[in-house]
């Protein structure tokens, strides 16, 4: 029976430590900080090469950054017979960002139904960013 209560008490008095020290440990010094750094700014993955690769998160968060009036519009401009974009879309289109507009393009290019004019759709696409960024530059 003591036995038995010397280790609880060994158990408890670890944990206890452990609850202590863990904020300490958790700590980040200068060193650590640099090294995360340099890790998320010079050794970033290449980009995918099919829209397949992409993480659906990522292509969700895209997808989010748009209104669905807009992305009818884009997607009637790159895959229909829409001719023309206004102000309010191109806005949308430059501010979701080129990474975001070209992975969206490339994951419904690669659909069935367009997968055959696969190259005509991203460079359609390309085409309605850069008209879009002339609207903001000029």
């Amino acid at each position: 029976m003591a036995r038995s209560n010397n280790v609880s008490f060994v158990v408890l008095l670890f944990l206890g430590i452990m609850l202590i020290a863990s904020p300490i440990l958790a700590i980040e010094n200068e060193d650590e900080s640099a090294e995360v750094e340099y890790i998320e700014k010079e050794n970033l993955a290449a980009s995918p090469e099919s829209s397949m690769e992409i993480l659906p998160g990522f292509l969700k968060n895209c997808a989010n950054t748009i209104s669905k009036p807009t992305g009818d519009k884009v997607f009637d401009y790159i895959f229909g017979d829409e001719k023309s974009m206004d102000y309010d879309t191109c806005s949308e289109v430059t501010g979701s960002g080129k990474e975001c507009h070209d992975a969206l393009v490339k994951y419904v290019a690669e659909g069935s139904l367009f997968k055959a004019n696969y190259n005509f759709y991203l460079k359609r696409g390309d085409d309605l960013y850069n008209i879009c960024l002339t609207v903001f530059v000029d």
